[in-house]
């Protein structure tokens, strides 16, 4: 059957054929070098420009020194991102700015995709496109893979659970939610997603009218936001049918625009200036407004630093964040589960502080260590794609692709028939009289009374509401029945009588492993879900319900003091 498929890919392929590697894209400028490029590193240091066809005019691409600081910067922004929630959720530690530290890491991830969609603009024109492919897939898989293994066998000699070992999440294939291995895969499928979708734009002929590409998937983006529910505009786990139109793709798309206008004179080094105020209004907006601000403001950063003066390799400061960003693929992926080894290893009196500095020492530790060998790595394998006739790639690739849309269309299946639990899960609640909501104990007899009461055996409790910046609040929650642990509920928050979000489960608990027991660590109980700040706070009592796929229902408990700082 495989032999079936690469033929049908030859055929596919047939409109742009294997040319000779050594081909550019003509104009006065000169074409890019060899790089690759994924949401967390690029790992030569020398990147160049490679713009599709541009003016005559234009200047020669140089060395792209900035972009590899800013991909450093990217990096050091997520780990910060995640060390302050690590910090806060594994040894109790009050977040400083949860305002600022909630929306670093969609800063840092914006800039990595805007960076991708720069450079991709300028590979997917160079090169044929099983090679472009090729390269793509060689420069992500082998590193995760190896920090995946590395992780697992580490885990698994301290006595801790590692869960997200499922060919779904392994595969990268936008497959709806899941839990992953390193916990920051989502990035990465959105990653894979988007160099697919290159290399189906390249295999119709279209790799030289990217920009036509690129404006009309931003004009698709923008209709998605105008026309789309608020709450599903910005999903970070979507099925392969709505991952196009996520907002998250903003700065893929913008970046890919960024070489023509920087060819064609139109793009200000100025206009980097913007990046500021733009990050500045993500703090007064709703998150799906933010994640379009801020995707913008990235591709505008990564277009300064594109046309400014670049950086050279001297002194120890541009030594460091040149380093950093040669090694910041391999600190996105090592740094959730140093910061999980962290907590597990230091003293449990030791404070916050102590726990933040350590964990991000031994992320950027580790991350210098392995990075080199990444880099070696894919230059070793890129070198053996480069030489392989394009028979080898093409039977390859078709066995990846047949993996890659069996995962997703598998995945994304499944994620349509968890959408229709979940509206059904909405007509069991709207079924109640409407003042079942208004208190906890109301709820409560009104649950009895309709027989629709879960088991005791089901335990869980509302934890907190906190503020993360002035327009959202994170809710925090687990559920789980020790009676049937793979039982899953959804979590309905409502305040003032009023539903404000329903939410499946999206997280492992590892710090209730001594409750659940060493079995059953990998199943999803923690919520974690983003409300409007202003919905509750006239609500002194929000009510926390908790719903099976039968219908069943209970009130969750509140821990003691009761979670709700938002007055």
């Amino acid at each position: 059957m495989l032999q079936r498929v690469a033929k049908v890919l030859i055929k596919f392929t047939s409109a742009a054929p294997i040319a000779n590697t050594s081909r550019r894209t003509s104009a006065t400028s000169a074409t890019s070098a060899a790089t690759n490029v994924h949401s967390g590193a690029v790992p030569e240091a020398r990147i160049k420009v490679g713009p599709t066809p541009a003016p005559t005019g234009t200047r020669a691409a140089s060395s792209l020194s900035n972009i590899q600081a800013l991909r450093g910067l990217a990096a050091a922004m997520v780990l910060v991102h995640h060390a302050a929630i690590y910090a806060h959720f594994l040894r109790g530690a009050d977040r400083l700015l949860p305002p600022l530290d909630a929306l670093l890491g969609p800063w840092g991830v914006s800039i990595f995709f805007a960076i991708s969609g720069f450079l991709m603009s300028g590979l997917v024109v160079r090169d044929p496109p099983l090679v472009f492919l090729s390269h793509r897939i060689s420069r992500i898989f082998p590193t995760y893979l190896a920090v995946v293994a590395l992780f697992a066998v580490l885990f698994a000699g301290l006595g801790l659970s590692f869960g997200g070992l499922t060919p779904l999440s392994l595969s990268l294939a936008p497959s709806g939610p899941r839990s992953y291995a390193l916990n920051v895969e989502w990035t990465l499928v959105y990653e894979t997603s988007f160099y697919v979708g290159l290399f189906l734009v390249a295999c119709t002929g279209l790799s030289h009218r990217i920009t036509a590409v690129a404006t009309l998937w931003l004009g698709l983006l923008a209709a998605a936001f105008l026309l789309l529910p608020e709450g599903s505009r910005d999903t970070i786990q979507p099925p392969i049918y709505l991952l196009p139109i996520m907002a998250g793709c903003v700065p893929f798309a913008g970046g890919l625009l960024l070489p023509r206008l920087i060819a064609a004179g139109r793009f200000p080094p100025a206009a980097g200036l913007l990046f500021l105020p733009l990050c500045a209004a993500c703090f007064f907006v709703e998150k799906d407004v933010a994640r379009w601000l801020g995707g913008v403001a990235a591709v505008l950063l990564v277009g300064a630093a594109a046309v400014g003066r670049q950086i050279q390799d001297e002194g120890a400061l541009s030594r460091s964040a040149l380093a950093l960003g040669n090694a910041s693929y391999v600190l996105y992926l090592v740094h959730a589960p140093i910061l999980v080894l962290t907590a597990w290893a230091l003293p449990a009196q030791w404070s916050g502080l102590t726990y933040w500095l350590t964990a991000v020492a031994a992320s950027l530790g580790l991350a210098a260590l392995l990075g080199p060998l990444d880099m070696a790595l894919y230059r070793a394998l890129r070198r053996h794609i480069d030489a392989a006739p394009p028979r080898t790639l093409k039977r390859w690739l078709a066995i990846y692709l047949l993996l890659f849309a069996g995962c997703a269309a598998w995945g994304s299946v499944e994620t349509a028939r968890n959408d229709w639990r979940e509206s059904r899960v909405r007509m069991a609640l709207a079924a109640l009289p409407p003042d079942t909501w208004t208190s906890r104990e109301t709820a409560a007899n009104a649950i009895f009374n309709h027989g629709v009461a879960l088991p005791v055996s089901v335990q869980g409790a509302l934890e907190s509401i906190e503020r993360l910046s002035w327009t959202e609040a994170l809710v925090t929650a687990f559920a789980y029945d020790p009676a049937q642990p793979k039982r899953t509920f959804l979590l309905a928050l409502y305040c003032s009588g009023r539903l404000i979000h329903l939410d499946r489960p999206r997280r492992a608990r590892k710090d209730l492993i001594p409750l659940l027991g060493q079995e059953n660590a990998g199943h999803r109980i923690g919520y974690r879900m983003q409300i409007p700040a202003e919905a509750c706070v006239s609500d002194p009592a929000p009510i926390a319900i908790i719903v099976d796929t039968e219908g069943g229902m209970a009130v969750l408990a509140v821990t003691s003091p009761p979670p709700h700082p938002l007055q």
